[in-house]
């Protein structure tokens, strides 16, 4: 009777472990970026406080549509004069799977004051904070990629 209810507590159990729980990866790639909205909130001119807000649109490696809707906020100037500034990302990538399916990133990484994104063949990584219908409970990184002929590609690795 001991060993039948053990083992069927560990059949109950076993799902909910963290090796149970499947990785995945979700791949993004889209054309080059439109113009964002800039926003000079603070000092007139680049300063702490701007901000850079799109919504652009991309597919899946397995051809979902996917809407993806950023705000950058601009949080530092750079202490050794490297033209580089440090902005906060937020976004949401909405995937055509169904209304709700949404992955949320947030992070933070160095960009060209005179660029609104990363420089062409460098790479940022973010956190992946949540997400909401199947994807609800998501956590992990993405990788984004800006490529030399300007396209971009986002990798979602998925806890």
């Amino acid at each position: 009777m001991k060993t039948s209810v053990f083992l069927l507590a560990a059949l109950f159990l076993l799902p909910l472990s963290p090796a149970a729980i499947a990785q995945s990866t979700v791949t993004v790639v889209h054309g080059k970026i439109p113009s964002p909205t800039y926003i000079d909130l603070a000092t007139p001119g680049d300063s702490v406080g701007d901000q850079r807000i799109w919504q652009f649109f991309g597919k899946t490696s397995d051809n979902q549509s996917v809407t993806m809707d950023w705000i950058m906020t601009t949080t530092g100037k750079s202490l050794d004069n490297s033209e580089t500034e440090s902005r906060m990302t937020s976004a949401v990538f909405s995937f055509s799977s169904g209304v709700n399916d949404r992955i949320l990133v947030q992070g933070i990484g160095p960009y060209p004051v005179a660029g609104s994104t990363v420089k062409l063949d460098q790479s940022l990584e973010r956190a992946i904070i949540g997400g909401t219908g199947k994807y609800a409970g998501a956590k992990g990184t993405i990788v984004t990629t800006h490529l030399s002929d300007g396209t971009w590609t986002h990798v979602l690795n998925l806890d």
